[in-house]
């Protein structure tokens, strides 16, 4: 394989409708030729105009910054870690490549990858881990990438950069339990993701230090927090709650709010969610998260693929809660990470959070 070549692909030559990456110029980093053949056809399949293979770290960072004609322009890029000598690589790599292409997602591909190298790509806001034997998941994360990179909506000719999306939970970390990955999710393709917390924690341990964990959670998901102080243990769907969640909505001006179950066997979960459903009636979409304390009677009808990053995003906002991670059955990371797992075999991905969808009046997705 050369260092510099340029694989045109026919598929990229079909109709934009019918290929999700038709039109689009890929930067592929693969050391191995016949590895690097594989993930370009699978690439082309989906519509690549051209990926162009290169080699070497070195060489990745030089095409980055000067693509070889007729390319002026990188839609995407892939990256194997092999490239690079250790997970140090992959996080200087992914900065340096930000410092330089703001914007342009990377797709990190991997023999093996681990929660280690995870995250090290979520702190360089990698688009995706992928293992590298499997080209078709891997092409599958490059469109993904490069569609919400395009359009953050999901929504052709909405006309808008940027949904907005309110996320309600009755005590700090349930936001992150429910929605974690999701948050993170749509954070990192430039939503502007606000968190409502409504109780600062009491019952579970000090208010002020559990308030401190949220901020950092949310910092870690790529939110915004606001914190309420209403009584953890006894809250109600009275008009004290329907106002608070009416402040928050004012102030995030939502496209989409998501909150608490009604199936809910904890008591402050179904008030803050009756008072959430009255807050925000003139909202275009609402929609529920599962709580640990969720019954059988939760019943999902939206399922939000998440990305390996997204799930360590998760994991590590959850981590943040110290206070709470090592007492609680429900916050042990196997059990989260499976659960997510379970999750997605409803939308035929790895990682996925359901969601139960109460009402829509606008075409948005969640």
């Amino acid at each position: 394989m050369s260092e510099i070549s340029d694989v045109m692909g026919e598929a990229g030559r079909r109709g934009a409708d019918a290929l999700p990456l038709a039109g689009t110029h890929i930067l592929l980093g693969e050391g191995d030729a016949d590895t690097a053949a594989r993930i370009a056809r699978a690439l082309r399949d989906r519509g690549a105009a051209s990926v162009h293979p290169v080699a070497s770290t070195e060489a990745f960072l030089l095409a980055g910054s000067a693509p070889p004609a007729p390319v002026r322009f990188w839609d995407a890029a892939v990256w194997h870690t092999g490239l690079g000598p250790d997970d140090a690589a992959l996080g200087g790599l992914l900065e340096r490549w930000r410092a330089q292409h703001p914007g342009i997602p990377v797709v990190v591909s991997d023999d093996a990858p681990s929660a280690r190298l995870a995250v090290t790509a979520l702190r360089g806001r990698a688009a995706d881990l992928v293992e590298r034997s499997d080209p078709d998941g891997l092409a599958t994360a490059v469109a993904r990438a490069v569609a919400e990179r395009a359009d953050p909506l999901g929504v052709e000719g909405s006309g808008q950069n940027s949904l907005r999306m309110l996320v309600v939970g009755a005590h700090p970390d349930d936001v992150e339990i429910g929605l974690g990955g999701t948050i993170h999710r749509r954070a990192h393709s430039g939503w502007d993701v606000t968190v409502l917390t409504m109780s600062r924690g009491g019952n579970g341990g000090d208010p002020a230090r559990r308030r401190k964990e949220a901020h950092l959670a949310a910092e870690v998901l790529g939110a915004r927090l606001l914190m309420e102080d209403l009584p953890d243990g006894s809250m109600a769907d009275d008009r004290v709650t329907v106002e608070a969640v009416e402040r928050a909505v004012a102030e995030a001006a939502p496209d989409v709010v998501v909150v608490h179950s009604e199936s809910d066997t904890h008591q402050d979960h179904r008030a803050v969610h009756r008072a959430t459903l009255v807050a925000c009636r003139k909202v275009a979409r609402l929609a529920c998260y599962q709580s640990p304390s969720a019954t059988v009677s939760y019943r999902p009808n939206r399922f939000i693929e998440l990305s390996e990053v997204d799930v360590e995003a998760k994991l590590a906002a959850i981590a943040a809660h110290h206070s709470q991670a090592a007492s609680r059955w429900y916050l042990d990371e196997d059990l989260l990470r499976s659960t997510a797992r379970y999750w997605g075999r409803f939308s035929q991905t790895r990682y996925a959070e359901p969601l139960e969808l109460v009402h829509e009046r606008n075409p948005v997705l969640l």
